[in-house]
């Protein structure tokens, strides 16, 4: 397989107890292959958390720590996902922390 994009969805700040909702639908056929998390404000990752659906389908249950993700990681969680033309990715970012983080994050998708 060979790289075709990799997309960035910024969270902008959320405020401690909150969260954000993420969404993305490309205009083809791709298969998602990783997720790697930037946390921008040098704090913790253990207290952001993750729920991703595609389309109506959930794959972390019930969410998973952001700390998964993290984009130095020497073992990185490798996905196979289709992800269909069209169909709605979805990311809910929640800030379990004390002080308002800020996420980047990356979707690395194959042909």
């Amino acid at each position: 397989m060979t790289l075709k994009r990799i997309v960035k969805l910024d969270t902008g700040s959320i405020s401690a107890g909150s969260f954000v909702d993420l969404v993305y639908a490309p205009e083809v056929d791709l298969k998602l292959k990783r997720i790697e998390v930037v946390e921008t404000t040098a704090g913790a990752y253990s207290l952001l958390f993750l729920t991703f659906y595609i389309g109506d389908v959930p794959f972390f249950f019930p969410d998973a720590s952001a700390a998964l993700f993290q984009p130095l990681d020497a073992s990185p969680i490798i996905f196979d996902l289709a992800h269909p033309k069209g169909v709605y990715l979805k990311i809910r970012v929640t800030n379990s922390d004390s002080a308002a983080r800020r996420l980047i994050i990356h979707l690395i998708y194959e042909e």
